[in-house]
């Protein structure tokens, strides 16, 4: 059974970023969707709620099948094309993701998935990919483990959680996700140097 929370977050990522990026290849869309989960996490709410789960690939990227199997349903749906590996949104996508906005269950995920996009203003996607694989959860697991990067029961959580309150000791409270996104994000290649 598909997985309406990944069918909206690829739908809403896609589209969100078409201003810059015309289009977004696979891994693209779960860097950003895990980013959007860690942001999640920064709000209080259990990563184990973000609706699926993701996995560390071989290169140490972030994966979700539940993503992979969205973007393929979509293309079917014809809601996202292909075009030289990486996936556009078309006007069913669009008008799809207008009547998914607007739903109650899905509008709780729009600041943290609105607070990820919104990062590609400050830097690039290959910059803030780099800097996402740099996060604790990714780092201390491993690929021959196969555990769940966003399960709560990872114990790169707390260090998480860590990190989350030095930020938010420096910036105060913020309504809006995107500036303490972006200072976990100066963060955390501070601590990659």
């Amino acid at each position: 059974m598909p997985n309406v929370f990944a069918i909206f977050d690829t739908l809403y990522i896609v589209n969100n970023t078409e201003h810059q990026y015309n289009s977004l290849s696979l891994t693209e869309v779960n860097f950003l969707s895990y980013f959007a989960c860690l942001l999640s996490l920064y709000k209080g709410t259990p990563v184990s709620l973000w609706g699926y789960r993701f996995m560390r690939n071989e290169q140490g990227a972030p994966i979700s099948a539940d993503l992979a199997e969205s973007c393929s349903l979509l293309m079917t749906a014809e809601q996202l094309e292909k075009v030289n590996g990486c996936y556009l949104i078309t006007e069913k996508g669009k008008d799809r993701l207008a009547f998914f906005c607007v739903q109650t269950l899905y509008k709780q995920r729009i600041e943290f998935l609105q607070a990820a996009c919104d990062c590609l203003l400050t830097e690039s996607i290959v910059e803030l990919l780099a800097t996402i694989s740099g996060d604790a959860v990714i780092t201390e697991s491993t690929v021959h483990a196969m555990k769940y990067l966003n399960s709560d029961d990872n114990s790169a959580i707390s260090r998480l959680h860590q990190q989350f309150e030095v930020v938010k000791k420096a910036i105060g409270e913020r309504k809006n996700l995107f500036v303490p996104a972006v200072s976990w994000l100066q963060y955390l290649k501070q601590e990659l140097i």
